[in-house]
């Protein structure tokens, strides 16, 4: 596959990651350190880029020990779920896999980690004193921010499964005497079965997170009207937050591209010791009938 499909991906995890340390810095470059890693001098912004600069060889090693274990014990368990009227087989897939597919991939953890950073938000908000006349709104997105970049590789361990998962061809379909039944043909890969539980979580969980911290709590819980500016601000950044964390999530993708292949292969090892098949994909085709006499020329 040609390396130029890698072009879009980087250049919008170059920028998307450039935007966030931008943010970051223009709300933390005047707080004082909390002194959570005592070997930093400097702001509270000098222990966040330590944070993030730690962030990238963690999830890069969380991909190596953990992803392929878990993607394991998903096999195991969608398979001891679904035994009854599923098999797990190896089908075979296409190869290609676009930039465009890979920043796709990364918009369903995004949303997960901001949904989740809404637990967490108030903790890192309380690490920011608010200087007097600062916007405080300003703070509440860098705490939702801070927030969602902490539960990135959390959200990660639970995604990247799916990824080796799908890319491997592992799927579930019916068992040829379910077939009998009135019930319509059923093939899903089972990371795909994982990826859209926690997918609807996200789409569920991501706008009740965001209306709470940057709308019912600042505003409607005060009884305060909120500047236009304001609103318009809190808006962009709620779409604009998940954007920020999916350039963090994109290199991941990537280096999944690249060693995703012996991932794969490693886990179609332990599915075939479980008795799986390669199996090929269902052909859909149209059923002749015959034309009535009406029909007839």
């Amino acid at each position: 596959m040609s390396r130029s499909r890698f072009l879009i991906p980087v250049i919008f995890a170059i920028v998307g990651i450039a935007v966030t340390i931008l943010s970051i810095y223009q709300v933390t470059i005047n707080q004082t350190s909390i002194d959570y890693f005592p070997f930093i001098e400097g702001t509270l912004y000098s222990d966040i880029v330590f944070v993030l600069s730690a962030a990238i060889p963690i999830i890069t090693i969380e991909y190596f020990i953990i992803a392929i274990p878990l993607a394991v014990l998903f096999l195991i368990g969608n398979s001891f779920i679904k035994a009854a009227a599923y098999e797990t087989n190896i089908m075979k897939i296409g190869e290609s896999f676009s930039g465009i597919r890979m920043i796709r991939r990364a918009a369903a953890p995004a949303p997960f980690s901001v949904s989740t950073a809404g637990i967490l938000s108030g903790f890192f908000q309380d690490l920011l004193i608010v200087p007097p006349g600062d916007p405080s709104f300003l703070y509440r997105l860098g705490g939702t921010l801070m927030a969602s970049l902490v539960i990135m590789p959390i959200a990660l361990a639970l995604f990247m499964p799916t990824w080796i998962l799908n890319d491997a061809g592992i799927v579930n379909h019916l068992r040829k005497g379910q077939m009998e039944v009135r019930q319509c043909p059923h093939t899903e890969g089972v990371g795909r079965w994982y990826s859209g539980m926690l997918g609807g979580y996200s789409i569920l969980a991501f706008p009740i997170a965001m209306v709470s911290i940057h709308f019912l709590q600042p505003f409607l819980a005060t009884s305060l009207l909120p500047p236009l500016d304001e609103i318009i601000i809190s808006l962009v950044w709620i779409v604009g937050i998940p954007m920020l964390i999916m350039a963090f999530i994109v290199p991941v993708i990537l280096l999944n591209e690249v060693a995703g292949g012996k991932a794969g292969g490693l886990v179609k090892g332990f599915v075939r010791r479980m008795g799986a098949e390669v199996v090929e994909k269902l052909q859909i085709s149209k059923v002749a009938t015959k034309k009535s006499p009406k029909d007839g020329s």
